[in-house]
């Protein structure tokens, strides 16, 4: 019999393995926001009609945090730290590691793909210390130097502070990221960065926002993190979302990213894609995409 999505969530991780490597899919839980803010530009009614098409209430749009621990043999990466005490129903990043058996300690290797909040926020414990206290940061030098930069401020004002305000944005890159920076080593070009994990340059979302991909054996999974917010928005590559800080450039990266994966048959693992634990594959669909979500089995995985 299959788990359902509600039995996964209370789990709180999901393993599965791609050639040698083994991964879980780990909740942070989730959090609400208001659907009718996310759209740029858009009149009240043409969002009404967009969030009606594709069944999401007008009043609350719940979306999932999970994130992606993989361990390959020589190396334990996690990909990015959680959102901390974000919102009320965050922050159990943590815990659902040590329920699966991992230790925050042996984690080796973080990858920061952006600095948004809900992906950083997990970046310290209470006392100000590192969650994950021996691993090494890779994360993408402009990505660093925007956020600690006056511009900053200006274009989380201008882009996201309907969603959360503008200071909360600031206090979480600066309080979480500053205290760790001599861990950081900082990128400037897209490299393998371990043995079959490989980073992407997928900017717009943030100026240098990254997708992971992880290879053994023949198979591949990408991490997309927030290349593609929602999975609704893969069949609109015309829809531009308030938390997209470089629209234009953001559509550029969302159709490389989203070809890609789609070219490679590859498993993708989407932070905000329902239904836990956020693993399905992408595929071409008119003039844009598709998700199609996996059911879980005790053997493996099958595609919905």
């Amino acid at each position: 019999m299959q788990p359902t999505t509600t039995q996964l969530l209370q789990k709180g991780f999901y393993r599965f393995k791609v050639g040698r490597f083994e991964c879980i899919s780990v909740s942070d839980g989730s959090y609400d926001y208001d659907p009718k803010l996310m759209f740029s530009g858009l009149p009240e009614d043409k969002v009404k009609e967009i969030l009606h098409h594709h069944h999401i209430p007008l009043d609350k749009l719940t979306s999932p945090y999970t994130f992606l621990f993989v361990d390959t043999g020589e190396h334990k990466i996690l990909a990015d730290m959680g959102a901390g005490t974000l919102g009320p129903n965050t922050g159990k990043l943590v815990n659902n590691l040590k329920l699966a058996g991992i230790r925050p300690e042996d984690i080796d290797t973080i990858i920061i793909t952006h600095a948004h909040p809900d992906h950083i926020g997990g970046t310290l414990n209470e006392e100000g210390k590192p969650n994950y206290p021996n691993a090494r940061y890779i994360m993408w030098k402009i990505e660093w130097d925007f956020w600690f930069s006056e511009e900053a401020s200006k274009k989380v004002d201008e882009h996201l502070s309907k969603i959360v305000p503008t200071e909360i944005f600031m206090k979480i890159a600066h309080g979480q990221l500053g205290p760790i920076k001599d861990r950081i080593e900082f990128i400037t070009k897209e490299i393998e960065i371990l043995p079959g994990v490989s980073l992407h340059f997928a900017p717009g979302h943030t100026p240098s926002h990254l997708a992971i991909s992880f290879s053994s054996e023949g198979e591949e999974l990408f991490f997309t993190s927030d290349t593609v917010v929602f999975p609704f928005l893969l069949e609109r590559p015309d829809l531009v979302m308030v938390f997209d800080m470089m629209p234009g450039i953001a559509v550029h990266s969302k159709r490389k990213i989203c070809d890609l994966v789609a070219e490679r048959k590859a498993l993708v693992h989407a932070q905000h894609f329902s239904p836990f634990p956020s693993l399905g594959h992408i595929i071409k669909k008119d003039k844009g995409w598709q998700w199609k979500p996996y059911y879980y089995q005790i053997e493996g995985l099958r595609s919905a």
